[in-house]
């Protein structure tokens, strides 16, 4: 009953967030130019569990690009705690803001699917119906795509980047394999999905955030009684810490860099 416990403390609905803000974060002014970057999703973009208040990933890839190319970066960040993909569906065609930011996008980066995951398993996983999950990942699928081609409408070339989802419950509980089972086989599904369309790229970051540090590992084959991920926020075990979003940003800049001709 424990894991019922971790999944109410996540109070996915009671931290809804009903509007996002943009974050503008300038870069230095040399050598080329100006590098837009958008951010569209869940609570992952939004930036819960960074105890800096700025938003998660955006900022520290908006640095990392800055840092890397000389660019000025700017950011809109379009996270809404919460969301399912068809919610984030939904503001995609009807946010006039983020739309107008979309068509100016040099890169564009997207959360989604944790939320659309965790609605199926409906805050219980000592009883994961794999049945059900097997018909959520085919119809998420068709979200995701039908998601993308609306993105689309405003920006037909800039290069999406699509976050995995993990198992932030994995250290804590590694005998729910069905919980395992289910977030690979929703990952796999979703890399072979969008690795058809154009110019979206798959960023996996399941057993970075999945598995925590090094020595979170060594301690749980230690089999020592007090496991920690040390990549996941204390206050709600579900999101990133600021470390995990040090992480994704580095799974995130590894693939941009390898299609930098993509959006330079």
């Amino acid at each position: 009953m424990l894991v019922v416990a971790v999944l109410a403390g996540v109070g996915l609905t009671n931290i809804f967030v009903h509007s996002a803000r943009p974050l503008a974060t300038g870069g230095d002014t040399s050598t080329t130019g100006t590098v837009n970057v958008v951010a569209v999703g869940d609570s992952l973009t939004h930036g819960v569990g960074d105890t800096t208040g700025q938003g998660g990933y955006v900022p520290l890839i908006a640095e990392d690009i800055r840092v890397e190319t000389g660019a000025t970066v700017n950011t809109s960040n379009y996270g809404v705690t919460g969301d399912t993909s068809l919610q984030i569906l939904k503001r995609v065609r009807t946010n006039t803001n983020m739309q107008s930011d979309l068509k100016q996008a040099n890169a564009i980066t997207l959360t989604v699917g944790g939320n659309d995951l965790m609605h199926i398993l409906q805050n219980n996983l000592n009883k994961i119906n794999l049945k059900k999950v097997d018909q959520g990942i085919d119809t998420f699928q068709t979200h995701i795509q039908t998601l993308i081609a609306q993105i689309r409408k405003y920006n037909g070339n800039a290069p999406i980047y699509l976050f995995s989802i993990y198992n932030p419950f994995y250290v804590y509980f590694p005998n729910l394999t069905k919980m395992q089972t289910s977030v690979k086989e929703w990952n796999a599904a979703t890399e072979k999905t969008v690795g058809q369309l154009h110019r979206v790229h798959f960023v996996d970051v399941n057993k970075t955030l999945s598995y925590g540090t090094a020595a979170d590992q060594r301690s749980m084959k230690a089999g020592k009684s007090s496991v920690t991920n040390h990549l996941i926020y204390t206050k709600d075990h579900f999101h990133p810490n600021n470390a995990g979003y040090v992480k994704m940003t580095a799974k995130l800049w590894s693939s941009m860099s390898a299609t930098e001709d993509e959006w330079q």
